[in-house]
């Protein structure tokens, strides 16, 4: 609430959004997670009651799945850290039905910047998600593969994998020479970066040229979640620190288990990462968090660095789209690292999102994979025949 406002003011618009708002639900509850305030778009959705609801756990509104993962508590937490939780989930009725709720958490502060409770804003959109679900259906179904950009991609690959054997000799070269160790450290470095980066780039297009081609193979095994997404943390914090970038990381509390190619899955969290790194101007923020919902889980990886144009949005994933000429002078590369990712999602049975409010705005990339991958994800009930 704008803290400029006077307390019969905020208590007044409480009221309204409690008793006149009826197309969402809002509910007020504490840092115990008890239920302060039920409104009358809430028992409009749900058809609990407010006698029902108050003094009760925000938990009452979970699915037991959900429940069982302490995501309510999840959810709380992310939004006293963060600020604010997006939520999209099945939630309950008072029937036993479930509806698809989406809307935000909202942490509530006091004079002193502490957390004095929460808001819950949610809508039903269950129709909303079915025709959405079925209409994704439509277009992936839609999609075809053209063979001139497989032996496009093919063929970068081949050229530039040939600098590599050079360049990797060089370096041995190099270390073999015992005078001026300053300058063979320096060279040492430089061809070490960009022998990295060209391994990269032409591993990026060699898998893109397998997933075309039906090559690409995945091997599944059993993982946590939350211990993959640590060794991304790790994997990338040395380059995030040499930027002085602060790497902020939310997950369940109880560990969630997947069936994954462990080895791709990481692939696809070391170019989001580093993609948030290369885009993040020194001194910024970069988000990795992480939620479940049914039998998909969530992850996201959100900066507040420079943000993509609109224009550039429905075709981010496309190969070679670049951002803009200032991009590309920064180092942006052929954009290859975001195709592979989306392949590699895909493959998976998920997808993957992407959302920015423009230059300056920060970037947020989204996926969304099964747990379980050697099964078809259960179709929604409300899947369209």
């Amino acid at each position: 609430m704008n803290t400029e406002w006077s307390e019969a003011q905020a208590q007044a618009l409480a009221q309204v959004l409690l008793r006149d708002w009826r197309q969402f639900a809002v509910v007020f509850y504490d840092p115990e997670l008890r239920i302060t305030g039920w409104s009358e778009g809430a028992h409009a959705i749900t058809g609990w009651t407010a006698s029902d609801m108050l003094g009760a756990s925000t938990a009452r509104l979970f699915t037991v799945g959900d429940r069982e993962k302490a995501l309510h508590l999840h959810e709380a937490n992310t939004a006293r850290v963060v600020g604010v939780a997006e939520d999209e989930r099945w939630h309950l009725r008072k029937d036993g039905s479930c509806f698809w709720s989406s809307g935000v958490s909202l942490a509530l502060r006091g004079a002193g910047g502490e957390t004095t409770g929460y808001v819950k804003v949610f809508r039903d959109l269950t129709n909303l998600r079915t025709r959405l679900r079925y209409l994704e259906n439509l277009v992936e179904a839609a999609e075809a593969q053209k063979n001139e950009k497989n032996v496009f991609i093919g063929t970068i690959a081949h050229e530039m994998r040939n600098p590599l054997a050079p360049l990797k000799t060089a370096v041995e070269l190099i270390r073999a020479v015992p005078e001026d160790a300053e300058r063979r450290a320096n060279a040492l470095k430089l061809i070490e970066r960009q022998v990295g980066f060209l391994d990269r780039l032409v591993e990026d297009l060699v898998d893109l040229t397998r997933v075309h081609s039906g090559k690409m193979s995945l091997t599944y095994e059993q993982g946590v979640l939350q211990e993959l997404l640590l060794e991304a943390v790790h994997h990338c914090r040395d380059a995030a620190d040499s930027k002085g970038l602060q790497l902020h990381v939310v997950m369940p509390p109880v560990p969630i288990a997947v069936e994954i190619d462990t080895r791709r899955f990481l692939q696809v969290l070391f170019n989001l990462l580093n993609n948030a790194i290369k885009f993040t101007a020194s001194g910024g923020n970069i988000w990795l968090t992480a939620t479940v919902d049914e039998s998909w889980f969530v992850c996201s990886v959100k900066d507040d660095g420079v943000g993509i144009r609109a224009d550039l949005l429905p075709r981010i994933f496309d190969i070679f789209t670049q951002a803009d000429q200032r991009h590309s002078q920064r180092g942006a590369g052929l954009g290859i690292g975001l195709a592979v990712v989306k392949e590699i999602v895909s493959l998976m049975h998920g997808n993957v999102e992407v959302r920015s409010k423009g230059d300056g705005g920060g970037s947020e990339f989204i996926l969304r994979i099964p747990l379980l991958q050697t099964r078809p994800a259960p179709a929604s009930p409300f899947a369209l025949g």
